[in-house]
């Protein structure tokens, strides 16, 4: 339970961008309350990669690195929780806690990353991460040369396969419904030998 009733600045968020606000407000001295619930995005992600001085690391080892670091700075606190409100009052704001508690502070940051929002394809939300990639920059390599699919249709699918085919040749594309893409654009994949299938999955 943090020390503090009052603090400079709650961060809600307590992950890379988190922390990264929690080490400087710690080096200017400010009272800090970081609020973290745990579960970041990239949590099923096995290796992060194209991360200077940290290629190849797993997030986790990343984050827990991170997370001592931010410790050494004495006016840095943390509590493991779900902020679930937040409302401004008189002085500054107030944040709820998913167990009940609540914090006040000067001002707020706001730090929770994103929610992928997955498709509703069976096992697709399983696999993210780890068979299904979003970044081919972050994980493109490891899996560089091999037979892979793509999800897209029109425009994005059509840029995405054109993207994909640096790391190999093998690709399909998988629209998952009636294609979109132009006259054009399937006679430049069918070029590249870029299978195109339209049949729908979903759960």
């Amino acid at each position: 339970m943090p020390v503090n009733i009052t603090f400079d600045v709650i961060v809600v968020g307590g992950s890379y961008s988190g922390l990264a606000a929690g080490m400087a407000l710690g080096r200017a001295l400010k009272k800090v309350l970081i609020i973290d619930g745990g579960k970041p995005c990239n949590r099923q992600t096995p290796y992060s990669h194209n991360f200077i001085t940290h290629d190849g690391d797993t997030p986790l080892e990343i984050a827990a690195l991170a997370n001592l670091q931010v410790r050494n700075y004495d006016t840095v606190e943390f509590f493991e929780g779900f902020a679930i409100s937040g409302s401004k009052i008189e002085n500054g704001f107030e944040i709820q806690v998913a167990s009940g508690e609540a914090f006040t502070a000067k001002k707020l940051i706001f730090a929770t990353g994103i929610k992928d929002i997955m498709p509703d394809i069976d096992g697709f939300a399983e696999c993210w991460g780890i068979s299904v990639l979003h970044c081919p920059y972050c994980h493109g390599y490891e899996v560089k040369n091999e037979k892979t699919g793509l999800l897209g249709n029109g425009e994005s699918g059509f840029d995405l396969a054109r993207l994909i085919s640096n790391w190999t040749d093998n690709l399909t594309l998988f629209t998952n419904g009636t294609s979109t893409l132009s006259a054009e654009q399937n006679a430049k994949l069918d070029k590249h030998r870029i299978k195109i299938v339209e049949k729908i999955r979903t759960v």
